[in-house]
């Protein structure tokens, strides 16, 4: 394998990270938050300190972190999102990283009206909470947005009705999104009328579903429902990867030969099975499929630090790929998950 020079391509797109802030972004900036707190660059991480910083200074009077706004989506399944708390409870696992950190009072205070908010939205027959307001829809995305969150709190404050919760969403959204035959998540649900808004076999969807459970089990240890979620994660691993090509790439709907390689969805597999590795429940064998995604990945990172290939939101076929803040943060949790192999 060619030899990269990790170190400068992690600055590379850490630089290009900061000089994107996307004021009015709700989510999109979480995972590349997470991704410049795994590494140890203090300008970096004072930077995206601000940026936290800034989605508590405007917090809204129903409690969700940063702007309350619906949303125009590009092309896709649908064309507007009415966001409920479940959209910014993504930038509350943040919050909570640097009050891990630096013991700031305002940011538990914030994470906890955000926690408040997401509790309060309506929620599917089965408890899932709707992801806009729209319609009773779970998209697999928000697993990811919301449960990390929700357990990383109820682990700080000890409070294990959020870490509950954060299982009980997982296993609706696992129950109505997962085939229980291919074991891969399709992308949008609607309770009604009942019917997949999107139901392909989504490369970036099924990136979301694999983040969430290395994160989760990760804030919830040795929890008595923790096997049940390795177990899932075993067969998404299994079923991810009969699909990946030869470059190391995912196409953006994984069982579809005339879909495009996408670069998020294929840093979100190298990220999350490496660190399941890592954690120690998926086979070692996951490893070498992780490193060759990251450094195919890699090799298109653009001067400026921009990683492009990565689709824009809402996601599924026909939606437009460019650079997006995601796909910067999942390369560089990735980097982080991969450095003993790579250096």
């Amino acid at each position: 394998m060619s030899r990269l020079d990790l170190d400068a391509l992690v600055k590379q797109v850490t630089s290009y990270i900061l000089a994107h802030p996307y004021e009015r972004d709700v989510w999109e900036k979480a995972p590349a938050i997470t991704g410049i707190l795994r590494w140890e660059d203090s300008k970096a991480i004072d930077g995206a300190k601000a940026w936290v910083d800034r989605a508590v200074d405007v917090q809204s009077t129903r409690g969700f972190l940063s702007y309350d706004e619906q949303i125009e989506l590009a092309k896709g399944h649908v064309g507007v999102f009415s966001p409920t708390a479940a959209l910014s409870s993504a930038l509350g696992y943040c919050v909570l990283a640097y009050h891990e950190r630096n013991k700031e009072a305002r940011l538990l205070e914030a994470a906890h009206l955000q926690a408040k908010a997401l509790l309060a939205a309506p929620r599917t027959r089965r408890g899932g909470f709707w992801v806009r307001d729209e319609g009773p829809e779970l998209w697999i995305d928000f697993i990811y947005l919301m449960c990390p969150f929700l357990a990383r709190l109820g682990r700080l404050t000890g409070d294990s009705k959020l870490i509950d919760e954060a299982l009980d969403q997982v296993d609706v959204y696992v129950h109505h999104l997962v085939d229980k035959d291919e074991h891969l998540a399709r992308h949008a649900w609607s309770e009604s009328p009942n019917h997949f808004l999107q139901s392909t076999f989504w490369c970036r969807g099924n990136g979301w579903l694999t983040c969430c459970l290395v994160d989760l089990l990760a804030e919830i240890g040795d929890h008595p429902r923790a096997e049940p979620l390795r177990e899932l994660g075993r067969k998404v691993f299994a079923a991810i990867a009969a699909h990946q090509d030869r470059s190391g790439f995912f196409r953006n709907i994984l069982d579809d030969r005339h879909s495009k390689f996408e670069a998020s969805g294929t840093l979100m597999f190298a990220y999350s099975a490496a660190r399941a590795v890592n954690m120690g429940w998926l086979d070692a064998e996951y490893l070498d499929k992780a490193e060759r995604a990251f450094r195919i990945v890699a090799g298109s990172v653009e001067p400026d630090g921009a990683v492009p290939g990565v689709q824009v939101p809402p996601g599924g076929p026909g939606v437009p790929f460019a650079a997006a803040l995601y796909g910067q943060g999942f390369f560089l949790q990735a980097a982080a998950e991969l450095k003993h192999r790579l250096n």
